[in-house]
């Protein structure tokens, strides 16, 4: 009896031993591999010595547009092609740099339309690190310029609007990005983000048609309005190589405003310029597959859910991460 209870003993023992090996952090070696989601900017700072090339590709179809009352109305498909390369290089162990040079290739009703994109420029700042403490979240603050280098006035009315591939207006962005990564059990990990931005164009002045509307004799002046996007953000890891992905995105547009001359159509009606206030609710769910810590790629789609005098879409969207 004594020999069969001590046996139960070791036995217990033995269990609990593994049991508690499961639910253990993993060791200091052990990283979880991410490539970050595909909407979201990225939770920390690219540290001095290292940088990070994302290569996006947008696949996108705008299938209509929602009215004042969140009501849908469809119209013929608008086919956009647009890579985008977000370069970011460490500039010291709190900063980096980021310059996102894009391209497009547009095409509308069997018209065609392509061409050098705006530039996005602009620093990062961790003001908290990510990894000091076990449930607060790290804190990182950006601050961007958009260049206006894309084609955004005097457009071709025969191109039906593919030939536009700007906003014309020097824009300042500000963001700020919470970010942490949580281990949840073995090899199991969830990041978390949440990230909001705040865009404040510049006026822009317009000649003929343009990406804010006019046509034949339009010249004037464009304010854009301010832009609050809000983005909570997920991934969880399956595996070493594998992971799940998803995005939530709210964004809130103020009303555009116009001075000037509209111009006259064909029938003497003044066009329309500028565009009232907006919101729009999407998500973008994706996998990942890492290939090692320092390179992943990441699929997905981003769609709208909802909104208010915005345009409905249907994205595809590609990334393969490289960091060094």
């Amino acid at each position: 009896m004594k020999t069969l209870s001590i046996l139960a003993i070791l036995s217990c023992i033995s269990l609990l031993n593994a049991t508690v090996q499961d639910e253990i952090p993993p060791n200091e070696e052990y990283t979880p591999w991410l490539t970050g989601s595909l909407i979201a900017p990225l939770g920390t700072v690219i540290t001095e010595g290292h940088f990070e090339i994302d290569s996006y590709v947008y696949f996108s179809s705008y299938t209509g547009s929602y009215n004042s009352k969140w009501e849908t109305a469809t119209s013929p498909n608008f086919f956009s092609i647009n890579p985008q390369f977000l370069c970011t290089f460490g500039l010291t162990p709190w900063m980096d740099i980021q310059i996102i040079p894009q391209f497009y290739y547009q095409n509308y009703l069997s018209q065609n339309g392509a061409g050098f994109g705006d530039l996005p420029v602009g620093l990062d700042f961790q003001l908290y690190p990510a990894d000091k403490e076990f449930w607060f979240p790290g804190i990182k603050l950006g601050i961007s310029e958009i260049f206006p280098t894309g084609k955004f006035e005097n457009l071709d009315p025969n191109k039906l609007g593919t030939d536009a591939t700007g906003a014309g207006s020097f824009s300042t962005l500000f963001s700020l990005v919470l970010y942490k990564i949580y281990h949840l059990y073995k090899h199991h990990f969830l990041s978390v983000s949440a990230s909001g931005t705040y865009q404040m164009p510049g006026s822009v002045n317009v000649n003929g048609a343009n990406v804010y509307g006019g046509g034949f004799g339009t010249k004037g002046r464009v304010s854009p309005g301010n832009n609050f996007t809000g983005i909570l953000s997920f991934e969880l890891s399956l595996s070493q190589n594998w992971a799940l992905a998803l995005d939530n995105v709210w964004s809130h547009t103020d009303r555009s405003q116009f001075s000037g001359s509209a111009g006259f159509d064909e029938n003497g009606d003044p066009f329309s310029v500028g565009a009232p206030s907006s919101e729009q609710l999407s998500f973008a769910p994706a996998i990942e597959y890492n290939f090692a810590e320092n390179m992943g790629l990441i699929a997905g789609c981003w769609f709208t859910a909802l909104g208010r005098n915005s345009s409905e879409f249907r994205n595809a969207v590609m990334n393969l991460y490289y960091y060094y």
